[in-house]
């Protein structure tokens, strides 16, 4: 009779992951499968996440890392908001503000500096005299007055009609914070520019 050899077969799980989705350890597995042939060789330290999921649990059942509901309900919450989101951006304005009047304060320091003392045949810088100027500006262009020595200028009611204007803008824009002299030369200058350009534009 002849002798019968025994055949011994040696199963290897090749599956790169476990079953709970995380990669299975290659060398483990090798290690594994040498001990099982030799008994004397040190056997590999258990994995933690193996442990949780037993070996015999059923191949077709899929399971997830213990991490993953947490994300899970992380995304449907959304993210999490900013304490500082939808705050007032008074701060942001304030700063702006401060850095606008510290770059008008050195301009108009720097201007004082460059222009030097004012000189004598310039009048002073006043309401008094602006209105001044405009009036006589109309006034020449609606032929009421001409310079000295010279022609009159032709007669401009565009012009005219236009310095009027800027005179009645001054009057709605400053009402109420004009003195009673700037109040009553500005109300007086209006009434006869106005009378005069109506009689030019009449003739």
């Amino acid at each position: 009779m002849a002798d019968e050899k025994e055949n011994n077969f040696r199963v290897t799980d090749r599956r790169k992951f476990n079953a709970d989705g995380s990669p299975r350890d290659q060398d483990s597995e090798s290690q594994a499968a040498a001990a099982a042939s030799d008994p004397a060789a040190p056997q590999p330290i258990p994995n933690p996440s193996s442990e949780s999921h037993p070996a015999d649990a059923p191949s077709n059942v899929v399971s997830f890392p213990a991490g993953e509901p947490s994300r899970k309900r992380e995304q449907a919450s959304g993210p999490i908001a900013s304490p500082t989101a939808g705050t007032s951006s008074a701060p942001a304005e304030a700063r702006q503000s401060a850095a606008a009047r510290d770059d008008q304060g050195a301009a108009e320091e720097a201007f004082n500096t460059a222009a030097g003392p004012r000189s004598a045949g310039v009048p002073e810088a006043s309401f008094l005299n602006l209105l001044n100027m405009l009036a006589v500006e109309a006034a020449m262009h609606l032929g009421m007055i001409h310079p000295q020595g010279q022609e009159p200028l032709p007669v401009d009611l565009e012009s005219a009609r236009h310095l009027i204007d800027l005179l009645g803008m001054l009057q709605t824009k400053t009402r109420g914070n004009l003195t009673a002299e700037e109040g009553g030369l500005l109300e007086n200058i209006l009434a006869d520019l106005r009378m005069q350009f109506v009689a030019v534009s009449k003739a």
